[in-house]
């Protein structure tokens, strides 16, 4: 045990807010609550966030004048008189290549304040390249996506990566769906694209894909409301991301939310980490192939095609599919018990192609945490399936880059 000091803890020494302080930080806070929430009146943000209306209008303005915010009429088709003005966010004021690395290739999306997706792209991964070629690729791709924005006053890179990835410095560790281990993501794209200020980018930002697929649903999808949100998403393997109030659990090393990798059964099938008996080996879709007695295909697409077959089958009654389905909703219940028991979640939302499974076969699931549950809360929690889907880690990864943005919006601009 530690000492104790029988004198008094010393007060902190620093000094109170100034009035540029207070004025940043509430700049920040109108912002992030357009941008959050969506067009609202000036008398609405007062309300909302309890400051002097001609406090409010100061920020507005410094706002417009920024462009970042917009004063223009309300959409209200078919009401009479002259309703108020409302403030909207500028999607083209400050935008993010969003950047998801998936198995088969990488897709780009320029996002916008208000969490508005401008544009898509979507680029193959040569087979035959290297890890240090196919970043250098991702990197060429970003330059040229960034020169064709310079304009733009703030603009940020946020790239969503499927595995184990350090948020502090956006390295990764492990990547497995592709091939990619001990990788300074975060550091090569930043020197690639000459990140800071006067560079093509002023942040980059890489994270956990089940990490920002959990904000983009507490944010602006079916986690919405949600105290504590558990985000569950599969395809090959199994990500989850924990959002608490707002705020993402995760640890330093990046390993939080490895739930994939919980044991459910030591004599279960190896897992690609190297371990047995991972959750991931019973409820993703390689462990719905197996469940159904369907051929593995090496090819990603070829895997979700017959998923998706698998999933058809069982949706029109065939026997061998439909106790597939019954078989991995079962295992996939189990895992939610243990995970509802630790985190106490007020809600579930089920990404990737669990959202789909959930919806075939709901009853297996709840009846194991109706079986396990200790409490009212635990066996009836709610679970919903993903709204925002594909665009999930590229809406997660925007709110990450922009977040410098919307801490001090006048300090993360470029000069105009």
């Amino acid at each position: 045990m530690t000492a104790q000091s029988s004198r008094p803890a010393l007060k902190s020494s620093s000094p109170p807010p100034t009035t540029a302080d207070l004025r940043r930080d509430n700049l920040g806070r109108v912002l992030r609550l357009v941008h959050e929430d969506g067009a609202m009146t000036r008398a609405a943000i007062t309300e909302r966030l309890g400051l002097a209306r001609g406090t409010v209008g100061v920020l507005l303005d410094m706002l417009v004048r920024g462009g970042l915010l917009v004063e223009r009429s309300p959409e209200l088709p078919g009401t009479r008189g002259r309703p108020s003005p409302v403030f909207d966010t500028v999607p083209t004021g400050a935008t993010v290549l969003a950047v998801d690395l998936a198995v088969e290739g990488f897709r780009l999306a320029v996002v916008g304040l208000g969490g508005r997706v401008l544009s898509r792209h979507e680029w193959p991964w040569d087979p035959a390249a290297s890890t240090e070629q196919s970043v250098a690729t991702l990197v060429q791709r970003l330059r040229a996506a960034a020169r064709r924005r310079t304009a733009v006053p703030y603009q940020a890179v946020g790239v969503a990566c499927w595995g184990i990835v350090r948020g502090s410095d956006g390295f990764v560790h492990l990547a497995p769906n592709l091939g990619w281990r001990d990788v300074a993501l975060g550091a090569l794209l930043a020197e690639g694209l000459g990140a800071g200020p006067g560079g093509l980018v002023q942040h980059v930002v890489v994270a956990n894909d089940a990490d920002l697929g959990a904000v983009a649903e507490y944010r602006r999808g079916a986690g919405e409301g949600a105290r504590r949100l558990l985000y569950v998403h599969s395809d090959v393997g199994v990500g989850g991301g924990i959002v608490h109030e707002g705020t993402v659990l995760g640890a330093s090393g990046g390993y939080a939310g490895e739930i994939g990798h919980m044991t459910v059964d030591p004599r279960g099938v190896r897992c690609r980490c190297g371990a047995v008996g991972c959750w991931e080996t019973e409820v993703d879709e390689r462990a719905l192939l197996r469940a159904a007695g369907v051929a593995d295909p090496a090819d990603p697409a070829a895997v979700a095609r017959a998923v998706a077959a698998v999933l058809e089958d069982a949706r029109a009654g065939r026997p061998a599919a439909a106790e597939a389905v019954r078989k991995v909703a079962t295992a996939l219940g189990a895992g939610l018990a243990n995970l509802v028991h630790i985190l106490g979640p007020d809600r579930i939302v089920l990404g990737g192609y669990l959202a789909d499974l959930h919806a075939l076969s709901p009853v297996p699931t709840r009846r194991v945490l109706q079986e396990r549950g200790f409490s009212a809360e635990a066996r009836d929690v709610p679970i919903l399936p993903a709204s925002r889907r594909a665009d999930a880690s590229f809406l997660g990864a925007a709110e990450y880059a922009l977040e410098p943005l919307l801490s001090d919006p006048a300090a993360a601009q470029r000069p105009r």
